[in-house]
C-alpha cells in the first residue's frame, strides 16, 4: 500500500517529512503559497516550501497514476480516494459538460485528507451498548474529529467479535474501507462486505437485496434518499451504524427530523479527538 508521502515530488516530500512526528490530518497544496499542514499540534505553514504549478501537476499525476481520463468520474465529484482511504480534494477552474455536470480543469489546489486508523478507539464506546442485542447507532461529530475513524474501528470490532453477524459497509467515497479496484485496503473485520463507489441509497437497497446483512454501516448521512433507504433497512430488520455531521443531538434533529433521529436508540457524540459521550 502506498504511503501518503509517495504522492508528492521530492521537494514537497522532504518539507513534509520534517514534521512527520506530528499527527498530520491535512496537507494543503495551493498555487504560489506555502504548503500548510493541519496537525495535532496546530497549523504548520511551511514558509520555506512555496508550491508551484509543477508541484501540483506532479502530485495530481501520482494520484491519478498518470491517467486523469481514468479518474474522470471522480473528478466530477471533486475528489479522489487513494489506497489507504486517503482522500484528495481538488480545486481549480470549473468547466461544464454536456450533461451539465461540472469538472475541475486547470487544477491549482489539492487538499490531502490523511486517513488515520486508531486501533481500539471504539472499545470504550461499544462497552456502553449491549453487545448481545446491538441497536441502531448514530455517531454525531463536527468535521475532522475522527467520526470515520471511530466508525471503522467499530465495524472491525463488531465484525471480528460478534459470532454470526454480517456487516455490509456502503462506502460511497471509498473512505471507510479505502477500496482500490474493489478491494479494501483497510481491515474492517472478517464478517464485513463492502459496496463501494455508489450512492448510499443505492448501496443500502443493493445490500438488502443481495448480501443479507444483519448490520449496515454508512458514513455521513443526511440526504432525503439516504433517509428513505435507512428507513427501509430499519423496517427490514437490519441494524444501522451511521455517522452525521453535527455538534449535538438537537443540531442533528434539525437535519434528520425527530422521527428519523428516534430510530437511532444509541448515539455517540464526539466532543474532541478521542472524547466520546454515549447517550
Amino acid at each position: 500500500m502506498k504511503n501518503i508521502y509517495d504522492y508528492f515530488n521530492e521537494k514537497i516530500r522532504q518539507a513534509i517529512l520534517f514534521y512527520h512526528d506530528n499527527f498530520i490530518y491535512e496537507i494543503r497544496l495551493r498555487i504560489n503559497v506555502p504548503v500548510i499542514l493541519n496537525t495535532s499540534s496546530g497549523e504548520k505553514i511551511l514558509t520555506e516550501c512555496i508550491v508551484n504549478e509543477q508541484d501540483i501537476k506532479d502530485s495530481f499525476n501520482k494520484v491519478t497514476e498518470y491517467s486523469a481520463y481514468a479518474y474522470e468520474e471522480n473528478l466530477i465529484d471533486g475528489y479522489i480516494t487513494v489506497p489507504g482511504g486517503h482522500r484528495i480534494g481538488i480545486g481549480g477552474y470549473m468547466t461544464w459538460q454536456n450533461d451539465k455536470s461540472a469538472v475541475v480543469k486547470n487544477i491549482r489546489f489539492l487538499n490531502f485528507r490523511v486517513r488515520h486508523f486508531i486501533d481500539g478507539c471504539s472499545v470504550s464506546v461499544l462497552k456502553q451498548f449491549s453487545e448481545k442485542d446491538l441497536e441502531n447507532i448514530l455517531i454525531i461529530s463536527p468535521p475532522a474529529l475522527g467520526k470515520t475513524t471511530l466508525l471503522r474501528d467499530m465495524i472491525k470490532n463488531i465484525s471480528n467479535k460478534k459470532e454470526g453477524t454480517s456487516i455490509c459497509v456502503i462506502d460511497e467515497r471509498n473512505e471507510i474501507g479505502g477500496c482500490y479496484k474493489g478491494t479494501p485496503t483497510i481491515d474492517l473485520g472478517v464478517r464485513t462486505d463492502v459496496i463501494s463507489n455508489c450512492s448510499k441509497a443505492e448501496g443500502i437497497l443493493m445490500a438488502i437485496r443481495a448480501m443479507s446483512p444483519k448490520i449496515i454501516a454508512v458514513d455521513e448521512i443526511g440526504g432525503e434518499s439516504d433517509k428513505e433507504a435507512l428507513e427501509y433497512a430499519n423496517i427490514s430488520g437490519v441494524k444501522i451504524i451511521a455517522t452525521i455531521h453535527g455538534k449535538d443531538v438537537e443540531d442533528v434533529r434539525e437535519k434528520l427530523g425527530s422521527k428519523m433521529l428516534s430510530m437511532f436508540t444509541s448515539k455517540v457524540i464526539i466532543k474532541g479527538i478521542g472524547e466520546y459521550i454515549c447517550c
